[in-house]
């Protein structure tokens, strides 16, 4: 795997046509999880698939800028509500509303990334192990973060309690189990 040289361009974009799903909202609703890594500037739309991954790996040359307010408009591609969440208010009005970049240093410090030396290395070495994971348990997890953020204490425990029922009753969890007491590596096969 290659380190991204740099993606987006600073330049204006129609908005996804109604009916359609933006490229962002298709990359944050893929079933497994997904790694974003780049090593130079990321802007605008190409910006906004990064921050739509699941996990990102940065190099020490990456930079992140949305200049859209510049030319009197918004991201369209959630960039708004992800930068928000993964990163927080005041980084996101930051690049959102003021306009300005942040490089690799920024990004890792707000969360919004990992930083390595070799961005390309790091995520396929991340890869390999999220590959050597249960896949339905990941799935799960992802969906208890995802869709807990938006809801009370109570409700996101209570989301995360029936998704482990769900799990509980998995191949993946049996073979799981048999693994620790057999002190062997599971295998799951996602079912």
């Amino acid at each position: 795997m290659r380190a991204l040289d740099g993606v987006g361009a600073r330049e204006p974009r129609v908005p996804t046509p109604a009916g359609l799903r933006d490229p962002a909202a298709t990359l944050a609703s893929f079933p497994a999880p997904t790694i974003a890594v780049w090593d130079g500037p990321a802007v605008g739309a190409g910006a906004e698939l990064l921050l739509a991954a699941d996990l990102r790996i940065v190099g020490p040359d990456a930079t992140m800028a949305f200049p859209e307010v510049d030319e009197g408009e918004l991201p369209c591609w959630g960039a708004t509500q992800r930068l928000t969440r993964a990163g927080g208010v005041a980084l996101a009005l930051r690049m959102l509303v003021v306009g300005d970049p942040v490089d690799a240093h920024e990004l890792v410090r707000s969360g919004l990334a990992e930083l390595a030396v070799d961005p390309g290395a790091r995520a396929s070495a991340l890869a390999e192990q999220l590959s050597r994971g249960a896949p339905r348990a990941q799935a799960a997890a992802r969906d208890a973060v995802q869709r807990g953020r938006d809801l009370t204490l109570a409700d996101a425990l209570r989301l995360e309690s029936d998704l482990n029922l769900l799990i509980a009753t998995t191949d993946d969890r049996a073979e799981g189990i048999a693994a620790f007491f057999e002190k062997r590596p599971p295998r799951f096969t996602g079912s």
